[in-house]
This record gives C-alpha cells, sequence and structure tokens, in this order.
C-alpha cells in the first residue's frame, strides 16, 4: 500500500476531492489536524478524557439499563422505608 498526502487549505475542495477518489475507486481515509475541542475549559476536556476512560473500561451502560437499575434502587429504597 502506498499513502498519498494532500494539504488542502479550502474546505470546500475536501467534498470534490472525497467525490473524485470515490468515483475512481480508491479507498482513503481523511485526517484533520483541526483541534476538536480548542474551544473548551480545562475542566471539561478532563471530563471528557474521564469519560472516554469509563467507556474503554467498561463503565458505560445504556440508557435504559441505566434508568431500569435507577428505578430498582427508588423501589428498593422506598421498601425499606415503609417497612420501619
Amino acid at each position: 500500500m502506498n499513502t498519498l498526502r494532500i494539504d488542502i487549505q479550502n474546505e470546500k475542495d475536501i467534498s470534490v476531492l472525497e467525490k473524485l477518489l470515490t468515483e475512481l475507486g480508491f479507498e482513503y481515509r481523511l485526517e484533520s489536524e483541526r483541534h476538536v475541542f480548542e474551544n473548551i475549559t480545562e475542566a471539561a476536556g478532563l471530563g471528557i478524557a474521564e469519560g472516554l476512560r469509563d467507556l474503554r473500561d467498561g463503565r458505560i451502560v445504556e440508557d435504559k439499563t441505566a434508568r431500569e437499575r435507577i428505578d430498582s434502587k427508588i423501589s428498593e429504597m422506598r421498601n425499606r422505608i415503609a417497612s420501619r
């Protein structure tokens, strides 16, 4: 496999180049040096990094699962309070 690097200054040219490469049957990967998170606070960046670690380590669950766990805990607490 060979790599061709093209530096594009005008973002409008990207869609034209993608269309051309696709029509020619080339596989390509677009990489951007633009910093997506350049305007966020340090605290927000740390929170994002922590969230990514949680995701990597399997500590993230689907919304439905989280709601079921919360409902179960609330029900459990109500039962404890009612039995006093």
